[in-house]
């Protein structure tokens, strides 16, 4: 009989204790697979060290923790995945959080040599876990239900707490960019799509949240602006459709930049 593979999730961690025990549970309570943790934090001083000290002793070998600058969050999550010992890989924010049975679900499909992707459904929550922004979710998931680079290159759709991969394709595309603040998932995903289309799972297996401190709350225009110049750089040499696509995400961009700059 074979062996579920084991999963390595990286969580890049900074001044989050209000969200860091649920996003680590959420982790390593799920069922039926093999998961370890990898924890980077490169100096909190919220209490978020204390706490992974006391998580470690419940979860043991489970729970990695690494105290140590780094270069931010595109170095935490490069060097987060060089310690992985899983085949099966992705990433979650420490302010973030998985549903029950998310890696079960993944595990399955992504055991294979050849590379391969996931992504699934992800809903939104504030500050004290309830659901908000439905619409928004509801609209990501009609938009996520089929794929095409050239329809991600319209704009970023996937979210990136439910997307999972393997070793195979971590490998292939080397990593995120350490050089991208905003928009390193959404470059890592165009990347992936050179190499194989996902698998789309229907279930939802994350939730993100938004809360003030939230780099997406924060920063969120220089995300929008990011993103635009991530897809641009993506359409050389996809031709005429890649063009349009680039056309199409400005025109999206503006419509996103109006709904948030109303949220807010």
């Amino acid at each position: 009989m074979r062996t579920s593979p084991t999963i390595s999730i990286v969580m890049p961690c900074y001044q989050q204790v209000a969200y860091l025990e649920e996003a680590v549970r959420s982790v390593l309570d799920q069922r039926d697979v093999q998961v370890e943790l990898i924890v980077m934090d490169p100096g909190s001083s919220d209490g978020s060290r204390e706490l992974l000290i006391n998580l470690k002793d419940e979860y043991n070998e489970r729970l990695l923790i690494h105290f140590a600058p780094d270069k931010g969050q595109s170095d935490a999550i490069n060097r987060g995945m060089s310690m992985a010992r899983g085949t099966v890989l992705g990433w979650l924010n420490s302010d973030d959080r998985y549903y029950p049975g998310a890696l079960k679900e993944a595990a399955t499909y992504l055991d294979s040599t050849e590379p391969r992707w996931l992504y699934g459904r992800c809903g939104i929550v504030n500050p004290v876990g309830e659901q908000i922004f439905r619409p928004i979710v509801a609209y990501k998931n009609w938009r996520g239900r089929t794929f095409s680079i050239y329809k991600l290159l319209t704009e970023p759709y996937i979210p990136q707490m439910a997307v999972l991969w393997n070793r195979a394709l971590w490998d292939a595309v080397g990593g995120v960019d350490v050089d991208r603040d905003m928009d390193m998932d959404y470059d890592l995903f165009l990347h992936f799509a050179r190499r194989a289309a996902p698998k789309i799972s229907t279930s939802y297996l994350a939730d993100s949240r938004v809360h003030p401190e939230a780099k997406s709350s924060t920063r969120t225009f220089d995300g929008i602006n990011a993103v635009a110049v991530t897809a641009r750089q993506h359409a050389i040499g996809l031709g005429v459709r890649g063009k349009l696509a680039v056309l199409i995400h400005r025109i999206y961009g503006l419509r996103t930049k109006l709904i948030y700059g109303l949220l807010k």
